[in-house]
């Protein structure tokens, strides 16, 4: 509560920094600057004494004169913390210093051979004569084996920034740095940060102990972990934007070698020798081409017109974009050809959100970006949330009709426009997940401004983006921005299939509301593998990757295991900083592309070797189901078209709907005998035209078709409102028997089918004979998710079996039509037997129109089970087939993207004449060569002949295969003696030496003999 403003400032009870008094308004001291909490008439004012904030304000002139009386004056302006002012100094200071070390850290890394070897100290040890700001620092220098003091000149001509890199070291602060790290240990701590959580206090912790061991020794408390945290931040910066660098040069040579044109004299060479000022702001502040949108940030579904330059990047794209082939050069990196033969979808991507991936609400720090991030900016993520909000009002708005209450009662389940699946199936499907819920909360949002991460990956689990969620819940927009974003970046005839939890109602909300319309056409949805056992089974014949065509073997659950990959960072990415959490996560994520690009070609192999047994095991199944597959392809299309057809509901009205139904249709059918004899009379008219009795004979046998189906349908229905009378029919309309009877049908054909669904989802656990532990999990998921469903179904059956009771009721109060006989109840513990004579299946007292006409016995699909075991066999093969039609497209492009990559980086070898970028070349040379080999001994399994060409030479690629199947270590050799001082000594003179000494010892010898003679 707020203390209460009084006029006088005593007051026994409150203290003295919280009394209250009026004053008159003073003139400005800015000594002592109050603000005053209301303005009174005549210049008066009360304020409160001892009045403190946490952050300075700046006051604004109080309003003068009996007209503000009562006003409320303008919000003082919150300026930044001395703290927030001096980091954001700090970090401009950082961003203009960085590119001008480009050069010496290249430099450093060409001289030590990558760290390899020692770095002397090269520092300016007298002032500098040129410069006004120049000064002396002393620096403590920390390294493995021990701490160091030094002292060098600084000045602008020469900063001790500069000064340090030559020296291996690199400096905590930009201008005058107190402290210096060796550059072997940062990158030994950056490598390691990357395999657990980053933790910078126990790092710092470890060295100070281990080196006081030793006798070393920083003064102060903790005087070594927030230096060394900057020290590391801005290391990895430098690190990032020089690999930022690098790469862009060899984009630069790609569109140039793309475009046909030839570098002159000014081309690669010379702009490689000075950094163009253009290339080091995009690698430090600006997003690369590839990551630019032209979305509105207003949020208008009109999108800006785009300039020339991305009109011929987006609206003539003819192959994805090079950000998409770096991020996974199997999927994005072969050639796509429009008018080629291609797989049903050219790429698989998934979608997946983690909640425990948050982050604490807190003061914002420095804006610092990684130059090659994977996040989408959120004014992009915004602008595509008011796009939806936009699209589903003007939806919502157009189809706004309010309906009547017998409209609401006699509303049956329907297939919505462009669904496969009925209503009633995807509304199931939206109450068992929270992810179909957008507004149902997830997460506890209070005290978090990111309470997700939203990622879209490829089928090779490589991210490609990445979005910060911002609401509780799991709102479809995100999914939509990633979309989006994708297809900014692949050619417009690239169909993409679309892996997601809860992919039914995504497409439905597509549909729907007109999200993603232009791209509707290109767009195959279906549920992760895992999480489609949580969907009705109805929904699973649709959206199930191993019943969709086109999805091969694809799991769909590869985000899961890259939350499971980065859980490390959980708990240190809550409490970091905003822009550090999303730095920290890029980094992340590029080394997670990076170890698995290593091991694509295992991959491969592993997914070639598991289709192959898969394969083999469903040919056996099928052919011991001894049916064709001619036969197997038709009973697997009336299954699909007899489980997902909209189902009937209850209602209040249900039996004047049936009633109304059959009126209708017994006056069609008196309408079209009235045709039938029309057309009959004609053909028997001896005076009628001839074009009149040819048009009769025509349209005869139509009319007598529809006359006969119709005679048929009103049959069926008027069997199952138990009178086949025509007087008795008028009377039947509010008949309360006939409504129960009819919603009772209704229930029933609800629970035969969910019963029937329940038995093909266990099926695949009853026939379950492998024991390996992937496998009984995957069971234990399954029967735990249609467990869980089993509630419903039983309390299905018991409103059921209340309608019968209350039919029974009716009959014996003599309520009901003449010898009307009530169903028998369902044993609601016997339900899930599935007994031939279960009371489920027997019809007495209930006639189902479904079922068609003369047909008495039930499907193949459903009744033979080699029938089913036949379809599950076909089903597998397609998908295996699939999958291998897609590895080999995988398996080329891995061949594709590598040979273009290895021509790029030899021409831009030579077209290069600075040494330190020819070292940066000579790193990426060296990896694709270990690339190469990895690839081509994983997959030389391949059935299929190749091309044996993969751009480096024969001899390359012997001497990287050399490297990577062999030890690199420096051999010791220790002989005895002290060998230090022979390696300083002259061989020579040590012959020498070593012959006089002889020749002594002889002459000695001789003289000790003549002596003994004598």
């Amino acid at each position: 509560m707020f203390p209460r403003l009084r006029r006088q400032s005593s007051s026994p009870v409150r203290p003295l920094s919280q009394s209250i008094r009026e004053t008159s308004i003073p003139t400005r001291n800015p000594k002592n600057d109050v603000t005053p909490q209301v303005y009174l008439g005549h210049g008066r004012a009360l304020i409160q004494d001892g009045a403190s904030s946490p952050v300075r304000r700046v006051n604004t002139p109080p309003p003068l004169g009996d007209s503000f009386v009562g006003s409320v004056p303008a919000e003082p302006i919150t300026s930044p913390s001395k703290h927030a002012a001096k980091r954001q100094r700090l970090f401009q200071r950082w961003n203009t210093l960085l590119p001008t070390l480009f050069h010496a850290y290249m430099e450093l890394m060409r001289i030590t051979n990558n760290l390899r070897e020692a770095c002397g100290l090269n520092l300016e040890s007298e002032r500098c004569n040129c410069c006004r700001n120049a000064r002396e620092l002393t620096l403590k220098i920390v390294r493995f084996e021990k701490f160091e003091s030094i002292r060098l000149w600084a000045s602008d001509c020469r900063p001790a920034a500069l000064q340090l890199i030559n020296s291996g070291l690199f400096p905590c602060a930009p201008v005058y740095p107190s402290l210096a790290v060796d550059i072997r240990m940062l990158d030994f701590v950056t490598r390691l940060f990357l395999r657990i959580s980053p933790n910078h206090t126990a790092w710092c912790g470890t060295v100070e102990d281990f080196l006081r061991c030793q006798g070393y020794r920083l003064e102060g408390k903790d005087p070594l972990r927030r230096r060394f945290g900057n020290t590391l931040q801005w290391f990895n910066s430098l690190q990032a934007s020089c690999e930022a660098y690098v790469t862009g040069l060899l984009n630069d040579t790609r569109h140039s070698l793309r475009d046909g044109v030839e570098e002159d004299d000014s081309g690669v060479g010379k702009r490689q020798g000075t950094i163009p000022r253009s290339r080091l702001e995009c690698s430090e502040e600006v997003e690369s081409e590839d990551r630019d949108t032209n979305v509105d940030e207003t949020g208008s579904r009109k999108r800006k017109r785009p300039d020339d330059h991305e009109s011929r990047r987006t609206d003539l794209l003819s192959r994805p974009s090079d950000y998409l082939r770096s991020r996974c050069p199997i999927c994005f990196g072969g050639e796509f050809d429009p008018e080629k033969d291609r797989l049903t979808s050219d790429v698989i991507v998934c979608l997946d959100a983690c909640f425990t991936q948050r982050h604490n609400s807190q003061p914002r720090d420095p804006a610092r970006q990684h130059p090659d991030s994977f996040f989408i900016p959120q004014s992009e993520v915004d602008a595509v949330e008011s796009r939806v909000e936009e699209a589903r009002t003007q939806a919502a708005h157009a189809t706004k009709k309010p309906k009547t209450s017998n409209e609401q009662d006699t509303e049956d389940d329907e297939l919505e426009d462009g669904m496969l699946v009925s209503k009633s199936v995807l509304d199931l499907c939206g109450n068992s997940f929270k992810a179909a819920r957008e507004f149902l909360a997830k997460v506890i949002p209070k005290g978090c401004d990111v309470t997700a991460l939203m990622a879209l990956l490829c089928r090779h689990d490589r991210p490609l983006w990445v979005v910060n969620m911002t609401t509780p819940g799991e709102r479809q927009h995100y999914a939509i921005a990633l979309l989006e974003k994708l297809f900014e970046n692949i050619p417009p005839f690239m169909h993409v299939g679309v892996l997601y939890d809860i992919g039914c109602h995504l497409e439905r909300s597509c549909l729907k509301w007109g999200l993603l319309e232009e791209h509707m056409d290109n767009l195959v949805f279906a549920i992760s593998v895992f999480h489609a056992f949580g969907h009705q089974w109805a929904c699973q014949l649709i959206y199930h990757p191993r019943k969709c065509e086109g999805f091969g073997l694809s799991d769909g659950e590869g985000a899961e295991r890259l939350w499971h990959g980065i859980q490390h960072l959980i708990a240190y990415t809550r409490i970091a900083g905003y822009h550090l959490r999303v730095y920290t996560l890029d980094m992340q994520l590029h080394f997670v592309n990076g170890e698995n690009l290593l091991k694509m070609g295992t991959w491969a192999q592993r997914k070639y070797k598991s289709l192959c047994t898969k394969r083999a095991e469903n040919k056996i199944e099928l052919a011991e189901s001894g049916k064709p597959l001619s036969l197997l392809r038709k009973e697997w299309h009336d299954q699909v078209q007899t489980q997902t057809r909209p189902l009937p509901s209850q209602s209040k009205n249900k039996g004047k709907v049936v009633v109304e139904e059959c009126l209708r249709l017994r006056r069609s059918q008196s309408a079209l005998e009235k045709r039938v004899k029309l057309l009959q009379d004609i053909i028997a008219n001896p005076n009628a035209l001839d074009y009149e009795v040819a048009s009769a004979e025509v349209d005869l046998p139509r009319v007598l078709e529809d006359y006969n189906k119709l005679t048929d349908k009103l049959r069926r229905k008027e069997n199952a409102l138990g009178v086949s009378e025509k007087r008795q029919i008028h009377h039947l309309g509010k008949s309360p028997y006939v409504n129960k009877a009819m919603n009772a049908r209704a229930l029933k054909t609800r629970l035969c089918e969910r019963v029937r669904s329940r038995k093909f989802e266990l099926d695949r656990v009853e026939r379950s004979y492998r024991k390996q532990r992937s496998e009984r999990q995957l069971n234990e998921h399954i029967e735990d998710s249609v467990k869980r469903r089993d509630p419903g179904i039983q309390q299905l059956a018991q409103k059921y079996n209340k309608l019968v009771k209350e039919m029974k009721n009716l009959i014996v109060l003599r309520r009901a039509p003449r010898n009307a006989i009530a169903p028998a109840p369902i044993d609601v513990s016997e339900l899930f037997k599935l007994d031939i004579a279960d009371e489920l299946w027997q019809d007495i007292g209930l006639d189902f129109d479904e079922v068609e006409l003369g047909q008495t016995a039930p499907p193949p699909w459903l009744a033979d089970d080699k029938v089913r075991q036949g379809i599950r066999a076909m089903l597998e093969l397609d998908r295996c087939e699939e999958e291998e039609e897609r590895l080999a497209v995988e398996r080329k492009a891995m061949q594709s993207w590598l040979k273009e990559e290895w021509n790029v980086l030899k021409c831009t070898i030579e077209g290069t004449d600075d040494a330190d970028v020819l070292h940066q070349l000579e790193l990426r040379r060296k990896h694709l060569c270990r690339l190469c080999v990895l690839w081509v001994d994983a997959l030389k399994d391949f059935e299929e002949e190749w091309d044996e060409d993969w751009g480096p030479s024969v001899e390359e690629l012997e001497v990287a295969r050399e490297v990577e199947n062999s030890s690199a270590v420096e051999v010791m050799e220790y002989e005895g003696g002290d060998t230090a001082f022979e390696r300083e000594i002259d061989p020579v003179l040590t012959e020498q030496l070593e012959t006089v000494a002889l020749s002594d010892e002889y002459r000695k010898s001789q003289i000790d003999f003549i002596d003994v003679d004598l």
